[in-house]
């Protein structure tokens, strides 16, 4: 639900709890107020008589109306109290409903006499069917006020939040290797202006560190490069020379080692661009078509490991992969299958429109096998691996949002890719 949608929603709700709590004190303050009223007018018709006979001691006061009433109290009256009301709900024959009957009486001692002057009123109950009336007023007018909030809500805070959903769609934009400055509209929101210079300075700060990092990368796989394609070519010369076992035997480790180290050097450099690398709309690839070609070159080392092959690949599986690292994840599979394989062991593989499946027979990990994703986990120590193969991996298919599993079962290694979600 959307910023505005929120809104208004919240305003409809309150506008509609402040009709209806309205509604109810409206309610009982008019049958309160109506109630008091009734009661004002009857102690001023009980005060009018009280001063006719203040004025005139013997004043006839059976010429008043029935109300007032005026009593003669006898002396031995006690007057507990100035005035007395009573309310009380009886049944009205003429208008068939429930009426309010209310009593007002003043005691009073006028001229040392004991007076009783009791005034009387009859209030009309406000019935069911008037109740409804008032209510479906309400009702209407609360419908008609919510859809007008709706409205009105929507449209202006849509017109507030328009800096911010800029902003929004700014971010969505936002790309490191863009050296343009974020385009933010201009506004008097304090909130808003506070967003989008911490945004700006973010961006900028982001750029910058990016561009250290691969300035750094860069120049590190260079510099790297250099000394251990020079200190390699330094290595091979010594082999070919009159030297002991002992010292061949300690070159090959030293030539194995910068090799290692410069697999790990490539594969780092690479994994940090992945990093920020951008999936591009390019044209399907033919993923079978590759596997097979990186079959072949694999050919002369399965012979010389003495594995053999099961091969069960569905032709013209097209999938949207960059070339380039879909055939880094077939490397980088089948040389884990290889290496971490046994003598006279196998490797199977399997390709559908669904998945792609390879396995190997291997002995059990070290670690539990979610723990091999991560960057230089191995699961056999003893194995020449940098662990960095099936983070390589991971990291290429997060890229294009597949799932990858890896478990082991049955003495065999499992590892498949799923191409559906």
């Amino acid at each position: 639900m959307s910023l505005s949608l929120r809104f208004a929603r919240a305003f409809a709700c309150l506008v509609f709890f402040v009709l209806g709590t309205g509604f109810i004190i409206m309610y009982f303050a008019l049958e309160r107020t109506t109630v008091r009223s009734a009661i004002l007018k009857l102690q001023a018709q009980n005060m009018q008589a009280a001063h006719q006979l203040e004025r005139d001691p013997f004043y006839d006061y059976t010429l008043f109306r029935q109300n007032p009433a005026v009593n003669i109290l006898p002396d031995s009256h006690t007057i507990s109290k100035a005035k007395k009301i009573k309310e009380k709900y009886i049944w009205d024959h003429k208008t068939q409903s429930y009426i309010n009957k209310i009593e007002v009486t003043d005691y009073l001692v006028i001229h040392k006499k004991k007076y009783s002057i009791k005034s009387i009123r009859y209030i009309t109950i406000i019935e069911h069917q008037f109740l409804t009336s008032i209510l479906m007023v309400i009702a209407w007018i609360t419908i008609f006020l919510i859809i007008l909030t709706i409205i009105v809500s929507t449209v202006v805070s849509k017109s507030i939040l328009e800096p911010f959903y800029c902003s929004l769609d700014e971010i969505k934009k936002f790309n490191l290797k863009d050296h343009c400055q974020m385009n933010l509209m201009e506004t008097n929101i304090k909130e808003f202006k506070l967003l989008n210079q911490f945004l700006l300075k973010m961006s900028d700060n982001s750029k910058k560190d990016y561009n250290l990092l691969e300035e750094l990368s860069e120049n590190t796989s260079h510099e790297l490069q250099t000394p251990l394609a020079s200190m390699k070519g330094k290595i091979e010369l010594l082999m070919d020379s009159q030297l002991s076992e002992y010292q061949l035997t300690t070159l090959d480790m030293m030539n194995n080692e910068l090799d290692r180290l410069s697999s790990i050097n490539q594969s780092l450099i690479l994994l940090a661009k992945l990093e920020h690398f951008e999936k591009k709309t390019a044209n399907p690839i033919n993923f079978s078509k590759i596997l097979r070609e990186r079959l072949q070159y694999f050919e002369e080392l399965f012979i010389l490991q003495n594995l053999s092959v099961i091969i069960d690949i569905q032709d013209d599986i097209f999938l949207s992969f960059d070339e380039n690292l879909a055939a880094i994840i077939i490397n980088n599979l089948i040389s884990n299958a290889r290496k971490h394989n046994m003598d006279n062991g196998d490797i199977r593989l399997k390709l559908t429109e669904h998945f792609f499946e390879i396995s190997n027979t291997g002995y059990p990990p070290a670690l539990p096998t979610e723990e091999l994703f991560q960057r230089f986990k191995r699961g056999n120590p003893n194995q020449n691996s940098i662990g960095i193969g099936l983070a390589l991996v991971k990291r290429i298919l997060e890229i294009y949002q597949k799932k990858i599993s890896y478990h082991f079962s049955n003495n065999r290694h499992v590892v498949t890719i799923y191409f559906t979600n």
